[in-house]
């Protein structure tokens, strides 16, 4: 029986594959200003569609017109076999987020930390690297075979004004600030390339970082948060007050990026330290998997009131440190201290990486007196 199953799911990778062994050729629809490159992959905007048409639960839950014409447009294929098969890698991947890396890091298949949330028991597959590859390989050719059918650049044409338009909308603000200067400031580091990918259809901002032809590559992923007038948008006010909820899109961008271009300075810093990270009796009650989890996640998240401060928005770092205690991040006062300290005294630390030791045991006194 087991065999059969085998065969059974070979074949219909086998079958969303046939005649689609040539690659397909997706635009990517780009600027760049102040060193970052602000673009929109149709191909991932296609994965996203995709998943938006099968019910997925992993998107944003708002309205707004782009949604309106998706459906209008992909109607006569929402219940495609491609459709439903990236449904099935979606509620089989567990790190839904992460999956994104795929549309542009070339070792993807080969990067175990990814692949190991791909699980395979209902496609009827051993969980190997091998068969989670042949996973991955069937999902591109179900997009690549969904945008023939349903003739996709089409839509892609329909839309080059409104893509155009959300990536000014981008660059504007990009253009007016000191970003990557900022960031790189701060780590005493720096990356080869920064991208910000624009997703219309994704439900939360998040980052990826990894190596490609030996240079390294920070990847933001940017999605709406706000509609206004039937559009999804990046702020709903001109200036953020954050106790009437409004945003200015120039701080959604910035606070949104130091959080997550921060994941790809500090996780990798923070991996080297595991096993002091381990010896830290941190109390907390988040969905964070491990310590360094927890910790990467509390360190970002008062990174972002560290910026606040520094900014002239005491008020609101205040409240995001209140905020963050009632999620469960309950060290991140401690924390802010301790990214001061080392703002404090960067003449003896050239870059965080030289004062992680210092912090770790300074956080695991403090953590330990609570």
């Amino acid at each position: 029986m087991k065999d059969r199953v085998l065969f059974v799911t070979i074949g219909l990778l086998l079958l969303l594959s046939t005649g689609y062994s040539k690659a397909e050729k997706f635009k990517t629809i780009e600027v760049e200003t102040k060193g970052i490159k602000i673009e929109i992959n149709t191909k991932l905007e296609l994965f996203h569609i995709m998943a938006y048409l099968s019910n997925s639960d992993h998107l944003n839950n708002f309205d707004f017109r782009y949604k309106s014409d998706i459906n209008t447009f992909f109607a006569l294929y929402k219940n495609d076999n491609s459709v439903q098969f990236v449904k099935k890698v979606l509620q089989n991947y567990h790190a839904h987020l992460s999956i994104n890396g795929l549309f542009f890091e070339k070792n993807f298949k080969k990067d175990t930390s990814l692949m190991q949330f791909l699980q395979l028991d209902n496609f009827g597959l051993p969980n190997t690297l091998i068969n989670k590859s042949i996973i991955i390989d069937s999902l591109n050719q179900a997009i690549v075979s969904f945008a023939k059918i349903s003739q996709f650049e089409r839509f892609i044409e329909s839309h080059q004004g409104y893509y155009n338009q959300k990536i000014d909308e981008v660059a504007k603000e990009i253009s007016g600030m000191d970003l990557i200067k900022d960031f790189e400031t701060f780590w005493g580091a720096k990356k080869d390339n920064y991208t910000i990918v624009i997703s219309m259809l994704e439900q939360d901002i998040h980052s990826s970082w990894f190596i490609n032809d030996k240079k390294s590559n920070c990847v933001f992923y940017l999605s709406p948060k706000f509609v206004v007038d039937n559009d999804a948008k990046f702020g709903n006010s001109d200036i953020t007050n954050l106790r009437e909820g409004k945003m200015a899109v120039k701080d959604y961008i910035y606070y949104g990026a130091a959080h997550e271009i921060g994941h790809a300075f500090l996780n990798p810093i923070m991996d080297n330290y595991i096993k002091q990270i381990d010896q830290i009796e941190f109390q907390y009650s988040t969905a964070d998997p491990s310590k360094i989890n927890f910790l990467c996640e509390s360190f970002l998240r008062s990174l972002t009131a560290y910026f606040l401060i520094i900014n002239k928005y005491d008020e609101f770092a205040q409240m995001v440190i209140q905020g963050e205690k009632q999620q469960g991040y309950i060290y991140n006062e401690i924390i802010v201290d301790l990214i001061k300290d080392y703002a404090n005294n960067r003449n003896n630390y050239k870059s965080f990486n030289d004062y992680v030791p210092v912090f770790l045991d300074k956080l695991k006194q403090k953590v330990e007196n609570k």
